[in-house]
Parts: C-alpha cells; sequence; structure tokens
C-alpha cells in the first residue's frame, strides 16, 4: 500500500512538473513591461517602478499589447513581492524602468526577469531596445 502511494505521489509530482513547463514562456519570447505614468503606449516612463499607476506590456518586436493598472500602487508593504508576480504571472523577460529598488532588483532576478534603467516614453525604450536585439539576431 505504502508503495502504491508513493508511486502515486511521484507521478503527481512529474506530470505537475510537465504542466508547469508547458504553461511557462518556453518559446524564447521576449515580453517586456514598462512602469508608465498613463495607459498609453506613449506614456512617461514612471520615477517609482513599485508605485507606478499602470505596466505597459510589449511583445519582442515592440508592438504594444496592453495596459494594465497596477495592484501595487497604494499597497503599504510587499510591493516588490506583488510587482514581480504581477510580471511573473504576465510572462515578462524584461522590464525597463527609470530607477529599480535592492529589493525590487533581487525579486527579478530571482524570477530570471532582465531590467534596464531607461528615461523618457514607454514607446521609444522599448523601441530603443528591441532594435538592438532584431541586429543581434
Amino acid at each position: 500500500m505504502k508503495k502504491v502511494i508513493v508511486v502515486i505521489l511521484l507521478a503527481l509530482l512529474l506530470f505537475g512538473g510537465v504542466l508547469n513547463a508547458q504553461v511557462s514562456n518556453t518559446d524564447g519570447a521576449m515580453k517586456i513591461a514598462v512602469p508608465a505614468t498613463g495607459s498609453e503606449k506613449n506614456s512617461l516612463i514612471s520615477k517609482e517602478t513599485g508605485r507606478a499607476p499602470f505596466f505597459l506590456f510589449f511583445d519582442e518586436n515592440g508592438n504594444f499589447i496592453e495596459a494594465m493598472k497596477n495592484p501595487a500602487k497604494d499597497q503599504h508593504g510587499g510591493i516588490s513581492r506583488t510587482v514581480v508576480s504581477l510580471l511573473s504571472d504576465n510572462n515578462v523577460t524584461m522590464i525597463i524602468a527609470e530607477s529599480i529598488g535592492e529589493k525590487m532588483k533581487q525579486s527579478l532576478t530571482a524570477n530570471h526577469i532582465n531590467f534596464v534603467n531607461n528615461t523618457g516614453t514607454a514607446d521609444d525604450a522599448v523601441r530603443a531596445i528591441t532594435q538592438k536585439t532584431i541586429k543581434k539576431k
């Protein structure tokens, strides 16, 4: 009986790992997030990553995908955890921000999300990154 339970548990663990691998961003496509002051693609990059009103999402070609309200904007604690969870849940591979605090950097690194500092408008910053990436290919 114990062997049957162990085999079932191992099968569930292995099957769960396969499901997780299929859900994650395995195609290597870059997805970029930008903390922004507004919901339009040409909004300014927010000075505060964790308290930005919006996060703007772009694909690997620099195409604007969507804007999402930042759930951590008015949060009192655990801002880095909330923001990185949002980014990770949306398969973000890179964030472009004006400034990123140490806790946020640690959490981004732990979740395999690259970060780049930049200022100006979100779409200009994304274009600069995607043009460099396209030239490397």
